[in-house]
């Protein structure tokens, strides 16, 4: 049984460590390979995603999240640290403000069978491996090991493939990189 975002917000709302550890649980992965998207690094990509739900916590910024933006939201969270992390070492000093995750969430929403369509076409131009590991994970909903097990390959390759393709998707298109990962991700 998948844990529902709507369970997660009831008991963070109540202030439930459990509902933290659920969130975690369910997100870190997806929200470390997204970081590592930004940051090609990816110790530094798990331990700016460790801040975050500390941060989360102590600041206790959950109490009246909406389930159904929580991902879009993380997603956001997660790029805008990334952002912060790379303008301090100045690697970003021309770039724009990111949108807010409403903005994005909502655009998403209005043409989501537009947008799924050109997702699922994206992933079919992907190399063999990656679109295989892709849409087992994203697709099918398979654990990180179901996949190796599956494909016959090991556990680190698997994560190889996965942050190449998420890669080669975020670039493939620069109106679709705003939206593939909240379409895989909103699935989970």
């Amino acid at each position: 049984m998948r844990t529902t975002d709507k369970y997660i917000c009831e008991l963070l709302s109540a202030d439930n460590k459990q509902g933290m550890n659920l969130l975690f649980k369910k997100y870190f992965e997806p929200l470390v390979i997204w970081a590592d998207t930004f940051l090609n690094d990816m110790d530094q990509s798990q331990d700016l995603v460790q801040e975050l739900f500390v941060g989360i916590w102590r600041k206790k910024t959950y109490r009246n999240w909406n389930p159904d933006k929580l991902t879009s939201y993380l997603h956001v969270a997660v790029k805008n640290s990334c952002y912060n992390k790379l303008e301090k070492i100045d690697v970003l000093k021309d770039t724009t403000d990111i949108d807010s995750f409403d903005k994005i969430y909502d655009e998403f929403e209005s043409n989501k069978e537009e947008i799924v369509a050109k997702i699922l076409e994206e992933v079919e131009k992907l190399p063999e491996r990656g679109r295989e590991v892709v849409k087992c994970i994203y697709l099918r909903g398979m654990k990180y090991q179901e996949v190796a097990d599956e494909l016959n390959i090991s556990l680190q390759t698997v994560k190889t493939h996965l942050v190449r393709s998420l890669k080669i998707l975020r670039t493939s298109s620069e109106k679709l990189g705003d939206f593939f990962l909240l379409y895989f991700f909103s699935k989970k």
